[in-house]
């Protein structure tokens, strides 16, 4: 089984045209898509495509954003670009806003599950960082 991992996207308009980043960055309350590509570790960072050339190999992936109020942990399911198998994007609604810091990434293919973190992804963006007095959009009650 090959360790993977993710590789963030950032401007992405198709297969041709994108760049590559260190991380998401998002503004909390906007509907985002996030675009990343599966590389695979042992291949010196090689783009790995989900299901190989395999045909028929049902694939999919959950992309799960945690956090440490279990009511704020945002599970997402992938889709995977239809012209480039290493590509794989999650759409985030503006209702549903993650938390900053580690993705966790659980691919499948066929009878195969693969699970994998990537540290310090995530950087979301708050309107209100509390310094006009009001509390930050980020603070919890428990």
């Amino acid at each position: 089984m090959a360790r993977l991992s993710a590789r963030p996207i950032v401007g992405y308009q198709n297969i041709n045209s994108f760049k590559f980043a260190n991380q998401w960055q998002i503004n909390a309350g906007d509907t985002v898509t996030l675009y990343y590509e599966l590389i695979d570790l042992d291949q010196c960072g090689l783009r790995y495509i989900a299901g190989g050339c395999v045909e028929g190999v049902p694939v999919g992936m959950n992309v799960t954003f945690p956090s440490i109020d279990c009511n704020q942990v945002l599970k997402l399911v992938a889709q995977q670009s239809s012209c480039d198998g290493s590509i794989w994007s999650v759409s985030i609604s503006s209702i549903s806003t993650p938390q900053t810091g580690n993705v966790q990434f659980q691919l499948f293919e066929g009878n195969n599950v693969t699970n994998f973190s990537v540290k310090q992804l995530m950087v979301v963006n708050y309107s209100s960082d509390g310094s006009d007095g009001s509390l930050p959009d980020n603070t919890f009650f428990f």
